[in-house]
């Protein structure tokens, strides 16, 4: 298994593709806490050969024997577990503060997959792009049990099932053409995370 943890978080954004713009929920290191941290996994899947003289084993390009991404977070209203699951329904009724709303299980249609999330993931460390890891289409889920009153703050793992990009289904959906991207979102231009609108912009160089 590659699996890697990421501990010490600068910050994990949760952006859907709305058809024109990115609407983007960020958790910053104060909604975050310490213990938060993101696990990845991107293992290939590898083919083996035998022959008379041994077993030779490779990676099979643009495959993943495990592709696997979760996030451990810590929250203190369920608008924050909604958001991040895009299931956050928020209150309209008069005087209703900004934590004021449900998350609703269960009321899905079973033939539409819904709208994929895209996960930016950057550490403590991160100077702009280099450090960041990005998957691009997720559906993210809880997988766990939620502990609640166990603290003061409820912990809980998101499973962020992370797609493998298809070029016939999805190269015009919107979302990057690829699957997962770690460090720098360019080779050819300096760029650094927009957390505002959930887009890579030119650093100025000088």
């Amino acid at each position: 298994m590659a699996t890697k943890t990421i501990t010490q978080l600068h910050r994990v954004s949760f952006s859907r593709w709305d058809g024109s713009k990115w609407n983007v929920t960020n958790f910053e290191p104060d909604d975050l806490g310490q213990e938060t941290q993101a696990t990845i996994n991107v293992a290939p899947r590898k083919s083996s050969r035998s022959s008379s003289v041994g077993t030779t084993t490779k990676p099979i390009p643009g495959t993943f024997d495990a592709l696997a991404g979760s996030i451990t977070i810590m929250f203190g209203y369920w608008k924050a577990l909604g958001q991040a699951l895009g299931t956050w329904n928020e209150a309209t009724y008069a005087g209703h503060n900004e934590n004021a709303g449900n998350i609703v299980f269960g009321d899905g249609d079973l033939c539409d997959d819904g709208v994929p999330v895209r996960v930016v993931i950057q550490g403590i460390c991160d100077d702009g792009s280099t450090a960041d890891v990005e998957f691009t289409r997720c559906y993210p889920s809880i997988d766990d049990d939620l502990e609640i009153g166990a603290s003061d703050t409820t912990e809980v793992t998101i499973a962020l099932n992370p797609q493998i990009y298809n070029s016939t289904t999805m190269a015009n959906d919107g979302y990057p053409a690829y699957t997962v991207k770690m460090g720098d979102n360019s080779t050819t231009a300096n760029k650094r995370y927009n957390a505002t609108t959930g887009e890579y912009a030119d650093v100025s160089e000088s």
